[in-house]
């Protein structure tokens, strides 16, 4: 009773509301500049925009063969249902950032020729069935940040037209299997920051034009087999902050044209193997924040477009040789913040165009021999907080990084080398080796591991390797360490074949 008496009393004060005089003339134009809001003749718009208006000022005149109309950011809360009539050329209309708690039926009726309408930053509760009835011409229409709770069946049907529908940060907690119908060509539709927790599979039936598709941020726990069937032709989807734990075989087949795909801030532990297997044209996906323990092989095998993969904050505590089959495009790989505590030998051989990787707040205490011979040459790579502990094992990824900083410094001498590392400040250090910093032991604790030698790393109390007598290459030499003293055949790290 309450709701129906509120509803009432909003519909009474439009009726109430005063209107300004349209005229009919154009030569009124003059007149039209006299009235507090502002009129350009030239370009046909009237605007009010920020006048701090709470009712549309009666003393103005509004030419009706106006073009482009701004009530925006003022106080209004009502209009009256005149206050657009005879106004049939109108393109634009912008009543965003008022008080507006209800549209009078047939309000924007008048306006066959408005192509673009801004409700945004309004009261609205509801919208009227038959409100858009007439708009033939609409093409943009943005009702986002109001208070909308849900939304007729077919009320947008008589916009075959509209191209961009805008209705992120209401309070949607539903929607029927017809709310699109007729949207043919629709191309962006944003549902993001409501409080849908469910959608009807055949909802996007009719949206087949659809290019950009937007539900993050809001509570879908999981999405019906058939939901995309239709979405050929979409090319970005945004679903981070849901609830979706997995990422199910056929969930995403029908996206063939997809490009972005945004899942992080879900609660995805499991994505089947074949899940992208159809998705050919997917440049970057996002996964970031999520329960991912591991990755299926066969995962990536049909990715050879995608460029950028995003897998921070997970649990990811291996990343097994074979994995990345099929990254050949990729350049940027994000796998910060998980728990990986092991890089398999070679996994990166999947990878060669990779100019980009992450791999800083993980559980790393060394790198295998050869697992990052595949990207000597990257030029950016994060290893900073990692429990790195300096003793023969981390032998690998310190003669790595200290042929990475020869390589960029353009040094081939180990003596000029050892002295750039010498003489190198602690930041460009840090830099170059990519903020490796031994945990341990002892005394090493702290120190960069770019700088650390065969000697402190494989000898004396820091040797944890015993038995194993590794080979040292001629860059990582220290200065103490003479050439005639290196054979030919020790260049290479690790123990000779039958050791």
């Amino acid at each position: 009773m309450e709701n129906r008496l509120s509803s009432l009393e909003r519909r009474l004060r439009a009726v109430e509301q005063p209107v300004w005089q349209i005229s009919p003339r154009e030569e009124d134009w003059e007149v039209c500049a006299e009235g507090p809001c502002k009129c350009v003749p030239e370009m046909k718009s009237v605007s009010c925009w920020r006048h701090g208006l709470l009712d549309l000022p009666s003393l103005q005149l509004v030419p009706a063969d106006v073009l482009r109309l701004d009530l925006g950011g003022n106080r209004l809360s009502a209009l009256h249902r005149d206050t657009f009539r005879n106004m049939t050329r109108l393109h634009h209309l912008d009543l965003s950032s008022n008080l507006l708690e209800h549209l009078s039926p047939n309000l924007l009726s008048p306006l066959h020729g408005v192509a673009n309408v801004r409700l945004s930053d309004n009261l609205l509760k509801e919208i009227q069935r038959n409100q858009f009835l007439g708009l033939r011409n609409l093409r943009i229409l943005d009702l986002s940040s109001n208070r909308l709770r849900t939304l007729s069946e077919n009320l947008f049907l008589s916009n075959g037209l509209l191209a961009l529908l805008d209705l992120s940060s209401n309070r949607i907690s539903s929607l029927s299997a017809g709310t699109f119908r007729g949207l043919g060509n629709l191309e962006e539709l944003l549902l993001g920051k409501n409080r849908l927790s469910g959608l009807p599979a055949s909802i996007f039936k009719d949206t087949i034009n659809l290019r950009r598709l937007a539900l993050e941020e809001n509570h879908l726990k999981e999405l019906p087999h058939n939901l995309f069937h239709d979405l050929t032709s979409l090319k970005e989807l945004d679903m981070r902050g849901n609830r979706l734990t997995e990422v199910a075989k056929g969930m995403l087949s029908h996206l063939v044209k997809l490009e972005i795909l945004e899942m992080s801030s879900n609660r995805i532990s499991r994505i089947d193997a074949r899940a992208l297997r159809d998705m050919v044209a997917l440049r970057e996906l996002r996964l970031g924040h999520n329960h991912i323990k591991y990755l299926q092989h066969g995962l990536f095998s049909n990715s050879v477009s995608l460029e950028r993969l995003i897998l921070y904050g997970n649990r990811i505590e291996i990343l097994a040789r074979g994995v990345l089959h099929g990254l050949s495009n990729l350049t940027s790989l994000f796998l910060q913040s998980n728990r990986l505590r092991l890089l398999q030998s070679g996994v990166f051989n999947d990878t060669p165009n990779l100019r980009k990787l992450q791999l800083e707040s993980n559980e790393l205490s060394f790198l295998p021999a050869g697992s990052m011979d595949a990207v000597s040459a990257i030029p950016q790579v994060h290893l900073n907080r990692n429990p790195w502990h300096c003793d023969c094992r981390a032998l690998y990824v310190a003669s790595w990084l200290r042929r990475r900083f020869a390589s960029f410094a353009n040094l081939t001498n180990p003596l000029q080398i050892q002295q750039a590392l010498v003489t190198t400040g602690n930041w460009s250090v840090w830099e170059y080796g990519a903020g490796a910093i031994c945990r341990g032991p002892g005394v090493l604790g702290g120190q960069p591991l770019l700088r650390l030698t065969f000697h402190e790393l494989c000898e004396g109390q820091w040797a944890s390797m015993k038995g194993i007598v590794p080979r040292l290459p001629l860059d990582v030499m220290a200065p103490s360490v003479t050439p005639h003293a290196v054979r030919k055949d020790t260049l290479l790290v690790g123990p000779r074949a039958g050791d």
